[in-house]
């Protein structure tokens, strides 16, 4: 699984993102049945997915802020 970048990111609309969020949590959470059960063949696809959540919330924040200001 390949990391997203937040440059890349930022060029996607925030429903877009909101979507990629959706489905990364949902697959979080197969990954995480598939470890508890002894089925994950790499264990490091939890750790790239929570950390592209939250790449992807941290853009959503800055975009908040931005519209706030």
């Amino acid at each position: 699984m390949k990391s997203t970048h937040a440059s890349d990111l930022r060029g996607r609309e925030d429903g877009e993102l909101k979507r990629q969020i959706a489905e990364n949590i949902s697959r979080l959470t197969a990954l995480s049945f598939q470890k508890v059960t002894g089925h994950l063949e790499n264990s490091a696809q939890i750790r790239t997915l929570k950390r592209d959540i939250a790449r992807i919330k941290t853009v959503l924040h800055e975009r908040e802020i931005a519209t706030t200001k």
